[in-house]
Parts: structure tokens; sequence; C-alpha cells
């Protein structure tokens, strides 16, 4: 249907979502705020479906508000017992891939 609007010239209502992020400053937040602070490179991938960088516990509530049924962990290192609290308070389950980082170290 989209490709039928565009060889029509019909105008195409953008179906990407962009969330804006303003810098914050690196002092803990305050978790009870009302606002929502999504993670450090959040990002929609498909319907459903978010990556991000490892999120803070700012970032919870931004995190409950999505209905998140699972997160796939890639770092080796263990997964917070803070953020496992979370998991499972919030009925999330944790599927983890400890791999190997491939970034070249700079000099």
């Amino acid at each position: 249907m989209k490709l039928d609007q565009l060889a029509n010239n019909e105008e195409v209502e953008d179906i990407c979502t962009t969330i804006k992020l303003s810098s914050i400053s690196t002092e803990k937040l305050d978790a009870s705020d009302d606002e929502l602070y999504p993670p450090v490179n959040f990002s929609r991938v498909d319907y459903g479906i978010y990556r991000s960088s490892f999120p803070d516990s700012c970032n919870f509530s931004f995190l409950k508000a999505l209905g998140l049924r699972s997160i796939v962990y890639l770092c080796p290192e263990t997964y917070p017992e803070h953020h496992l609290n979370f998991l499972k308070s919030n009925r999330i389950q944790l599927f983890h891939f400890g791999i190997k980082g491939t970034k070249i170290a700079s000099t």
C-alpha cells in the first residue's frame, strides 16, 4: 500500500518513531520522577523489539512502560542483582549470552 501511495505521489506519513533525548547530568537521577528516561543508545529495531546500552536504575520506569517480556543481555559479566530484582518484579525474562566484545582499544 505504501508503494502504491508513492507511485501516485500521495503524501505518506512516516512510520518511524523518533524519541528525542536530552543530555542529562552524570549525577544519579531520581527514579521516582514522573519523567521517563530511555537508556543510552535506545532505539526501536522493529515492532516490539528494542535495543540500547546497558540501562541504569533511572531507566526502569521507561523500560516498564514498554511492557517488555524479555531482555537479551550480551555482556560476559554477571547481570547485577538490583537489575535482576527489577526484572523479577516486572515478570521480564532474562536471556544471557556472554559474548566477548569486538571493539579495538584505542591507543
